[in-house]
C-alpha cells in the first residue's frame, strides 16, 4: 500500500489516505490541533501490516503486536479499538500478490525453523534406533542459504513493486521522460 511509507524516520500519510473512511475514522478522532493520537495509530498500521516494515519477520501477530507496541512507546495495555482493528483489517486488504506471497513464504518458513528446534538427533525410537536422520536434519540445514536468499529476493521483489514509477534517488521523474533518449536520438539521425 503506498498511502503510508516509512521515510526519514516518520511514517507519512498520503493526503489520499485520509478520504478512506477507516482511516479518516481514526484522524477525526483525535480532536487534538497536532493530531499526535492519530499520527501513532498510523505508526502502528504501518508496523504492524506493512509488508515493507521491519516488524514482519515476527509471523506470529501477538508477538509482532507487542514488539510494535513497545518499539513506539505503547503502554503495554494498549490494545487496538474497533477502529483500529477495522484500519487493520482494511490496510491489510490491499496486500498485493507479491506481499501475500511473501507473508506465506515467511509462514512457512517458520514452521520449518519450529520444526528444526524441535528435532532431537540423540531421541531414539521404540527399538533403539535414532529417530531423527542426522542426514535428513543437515540436508534441511543446507537449504537455509537458499531459502534465505528466495526471502530476500521475494522482499525486494515487493519493494521494487511498491517503488513502481518512483525515480531514483532526489530526481524527479518529469513528464516525458520515459522515452527522452530515443526522441532525442531519433532528432539527431535527421
Amino acid at each position: 500500500m503506498k498511502l503510508f511509507k516509512y521515510e526519514g524516520y516518520d511514517v507519512v500519510v498520503a493526503p489520499e489516505a485520509l478520504t478512506l473512511k477507516p482511516f479518516k475514522k481514526i484522524w477525526d478522532k483525535d480532536k487534538s490541533k497536532d493530531k499526535i493520537k492519530a499520527t501513532d495509530n498510523f505508526a502502528f498500521l504501518y508496523f504492524f501490516c506493512d509488508p515493507r516494515s521491519d516488524y514482519q519477520y515476527l509471523i506470529d501477530e501477538e508477538s509482532r503486536m507487542e514488539a510494535v507496541k513497545e518499539g513506539l512507546g505503547f503502554d503495554k495495555k494498549w490494545e487496538p479499538d474497533e477502529d483500529m482493528k477495522a484500519a487493520i483489517a482494511f490496510y491489510n486488504s490491499f496486500d498485493s500478490s507479491s506481499a501475500i506471497l511473501l507473508r506465506v513464504a515467511r509462514e512457512g518458513v517458520e514452521k520449518v525453523q519450529k520444526a528444526l528446534r524441535q528435532i532431537d538427533l540423540t531421541a531414539t525410537d521404540d527399538k533403539g534406533k535414532p529417530a531423527f536422520s542426522p542426514k535428513d536434519y543437515l540436508t534441511t540445514l543446507k537449504m537455509v542459504p537458499e531459502v534465505a536468499a528466495m526471502i530476500q529476493e521475494a522482499e525486494k521483489t515487493l519493494k521494487d513493486e511498491n517503488e513502481y514509477g518512483e525515480a531514483r534517488g532526489a530526481i524527479e521523474k518529469a513528464m516525458f521522460d520515459d522515452g527522452l533518449d530515443e526522441v532525442a536520438d531519433w532528432l539527431d539521425s535527421k
